[in-house]
């Protein structure tokens, strides 16, 4: 159902901008475009938008003259921005450098797989966040003061918001909201934004403001869930606040 209701909130974006010419357009909407164009645009030739068809961080693309942009899009409350196999995950943190026994301990926290007295992996007893919290701890807090470091973090904002894993090139905006109600960043005030939040304290493993996690934990395992066990999920909650907070500084 969420998906559902984020691929149509991206054709509404593409008919909010599709041939229109910029005095057509709501004020907020305006001053995107200003923003988005280096305040280089006019009313002198209609704006084009489109559905991006890969699968990529830019959802739709708006384009004025030969002026093209890839805009990410967002909507509704504790957005997943990224998601990838944990395997993929795990290579990453290795490119970047982690101790072993770093990414260890957050594999540990994906799986909650609990330890016996001689600290031996039970591979058969999965525990709940909350109870793996309550053990590990200050494992999960060695994770998150590894990553929470200027230049791991501008890497991942990369890699979970600009440019994917399959893009050559970044967005150039990120929107949030719907046509009706929408906030946004340009490309370069997204990584201040999360550099300025890396003190934000959490249990969870944490990348200044997004977690990170397992898709589902599937404590049960239901077999509905299976693969998305396998599945590491950023998070950012509050995209709205954090986005007009910062503007208003």
């Amino acid at each position: 159902m969420a998906n559902n209701i984020g691929y149509q909130n991206e054709y509404d974006f593409v008919e909010l901008f599709n041939g229109k010419f910029l005095n057509e357009l709501d004020n907020n909407s305006q001053n995107f475009l200003k923003e988005l164009f280096d305040q280089k645009i006019l009313n002198d030739e209609a704006i084009k938008a489109w559905k991006n068809k890969i699968n990529q961080k830019a959802d739709i693309f708006i384009k004025y003259k030969n002026y093209v942009k890839g805009i990410s899009l967002k909507c509704g409350k504790d957005n997943s921005i990224h998601q990838e196999t944990i395997e993929n995950f795990k290579m990453f943190l290795e490119s970047l450098g982690m101790p072993f026994k770093i990414i260890d301990y957050y594999t540990s926290y994906h799986y909650g797989y609990s330890r016996d007295e001689n600290a031996k992996t039970d591979f058969s007893k999965c525990l709940s966040s909350d109870e793996y919290k309550i053990l590990y701890q200050n494992e999960i807090d060695e994770f998150s003061k590894w990553i929470n470091k200027s230049k791991i973090i501008i890497e991942m904002v990369d890699r979970f918001i600009i440019k994917g894993t399959n893009a050559n090139y970044g967005i150039d905006a990120f929107v949030h909201g719907t046509i009706d109600n929408y906030v946004w960043l340009m490309k370069y005030d997204i990584y201040e934004l999360i550099l300025s939040k890396r003190n934000t304290e959490h249990s969870s493993p944490h990348i200044a403001c997004m977690t990170i996690g397992p898709k589902k934990r599937n404590l049960n395992r239901n077999s509905a869930y299976a693969r998305e066990r396998y599945i590491v999920c950023i998070r950012w909650n509050f995209i709205k606040d954090d986005i007009i907070n910062f503007k208003k500084l």
